[in-house]
């Protein structure tokens, strides 16, 4: 019986042992091959890399005609994997920079822009610090600016996987939903739909969708996909919440008086689902 317990004892700490060197061990072998996946996707990303950017951004991302750098250690600091993705997967409108996912109609499945990405990450180590291009100390709000609004769904594609539950209250809010339904009714839309639409156009008298969507309050969508192509994604981001803010009294201001509003508001309710 003691001896039992004896090798009961040993197994035991052998066990311990096993797995205490284990638990040492582990971070320093996921690390490694973490590293190893990351330096195959890259390896991988390369042809792809040279078959389908180089034409636009030289073989090795430096700055081209009309085209900024990619391999420079400002912008691969500044824009995150998932940004990466985003523009390779979508492009960026009216840039130059094509669709290449093939879900956008490109030539590239998930797994192939993966290895692109990691192809460029791979840069970060070694890319030059290039000077930042001069931007304006200030930007013109929103409206007075010739760019394009690109949908909401275009917003929602690349900030979904960064802030979900954001996007989740912003897409079940009453102004998403049923904002437009409000003024359906109404013969004089001059005074609705301005507020209850994204991308108005006070000159054509249209508007680029219904209800009150990511652009209505940011601006268009087209600056922000720009700013992502260079080191100017933290300050599209510090654009886009200045945007929100002075965007408020477009339409929250005594523009029509409070019970002319709350008449037609509740006349709105009919068209409620």
């Amino acid at each position: 019986m003691e001896k039992k317990i004896f090798l009961a004892m040993i197994l035991t700490v052998a066990i311990a042992t096993f797995l205490t060197v284990y638990w040492l061990l582990e971070p320093h072998r996921v690390k490694v091959e973490t590293e190893k996946m990351r330096l195959e996707a890259a390896e991988k990303g390369k042809p792809l890399y040279m078959t389908h950017c180089a034409t636009c951004h030289g073989e090795t991302g430096g700055p081209q005609k009309r085209v900024r750098a990619i391999n420079s250690k400002n912008y691969l600091e500044a824009v995150e994997d998932t940004i990466l993705y985003k523009i390779t997967e979508r492009g960026i409108p009216r840039t130059g920079m094509v669709a290449l996912g093939d879900k956008e109609g490109g030539p590239l499945n998930p797994e192939q822009i993966r290895q692109l990405v990691a192809f460029l990450r791979s840069w970060e180590k070694t890319a030059p610090l290039l000077p930042d291009e001069p931007s304006p100390k200030e930007r013109p709000f929103f409206i007075q600016e010739e760019v394009a609004y690109t949908g909401s769904k275009s917003c929602i594609d690349c900030h979904e996987s960064i802030d979900k539950k954001h996007i989740e209250t912003w897409r079940n809010s009453a102004m998403t939903k049923y904002a437009f339904s409000r003024m359906r009714g109404e013969r004089d839309k001059s005074k609705c739909i301005p507020c209850h639409t994204t991308g108005y156009d006070p000159e054509k008298k249209t508007y680029k969708e219904g209800n009150v969507g990511c652009e209505a309050c940011h601006g268009p969508g087209e600056k922000y996909q720009e700013m992502m192509m260079g080191k100017e994604a933290m300050e599209g981001g510090k654009i886009a919440r200045e945007n929100g803010l002075k965007s408020c009294t477009r339409c929250h201001k005594a523009h029509i008086p409070k019970e002319e509003h709350i008449a037609l508001a509740r006349k709105g309710l009919l068209f409620y689902p």
